[in-house]
């Protein structure tokens, strides 16, 4: 993961964890980027994104950031309600921010993307790839 980072300062879960949703975020991008550009409303692409960076996002931070997390039999249901809440999240701030608030979709979604990922980490950590201490 040092590729991504060149501190030793930010620990490996973490390197993991922002490599891994950064992928699945640029996915949730693509995907809400090809939506608006042929006709679908801003909202419902960025709900759709959304959904398709959560599949992608499972397996990448299994591999790049929980590495010693539970069977997959225990994560998978965490993980499928911490998506369904972040998704929430997701789709009401983005509201928020773009319906409500008028501001610009790229502003919208940075910001929503933000936020979302402090609390996908600490979701992650605490509860759903909660890993045994050594």
């Amino acid at each position: 993961m040092s590729i991504f980072f060149s501190s030793r300062k930010v620990p490996a879960q973490v390197q993991g964890f922002i490599a891994a949703g950064g992928l699945a975020t640029l996915f949730h991008w693509l995907v809400l980027a090809g939506l608006v550009s042929i006709g679908l409303g801003p909202t419902l692409s960025t709900a759709t994104g959304s959904l398709a960076g959560a599949l992608m996002n499972y397996r990448l931070q299994r591999r790049l950031a929980f590495r010693r997390a539970g069977p997959h039999g225990f994560t998978i249901w965490r993980y499928t309600a911490s998506c369904l809440f972040a998704w929430l999240c997701n789709l009401a701030l983005f509201y928020l921010l773009h319906t409500i608030l008028a501001s610009p979709v790229l502003f919208s979604q940075v910001v929503t993307t933000g936020v979302v990922a402090a609390l996908n980490y600490l979701i992650y950590k605490r509860l759903v790839f909660h890993e045994p201490t050594v």
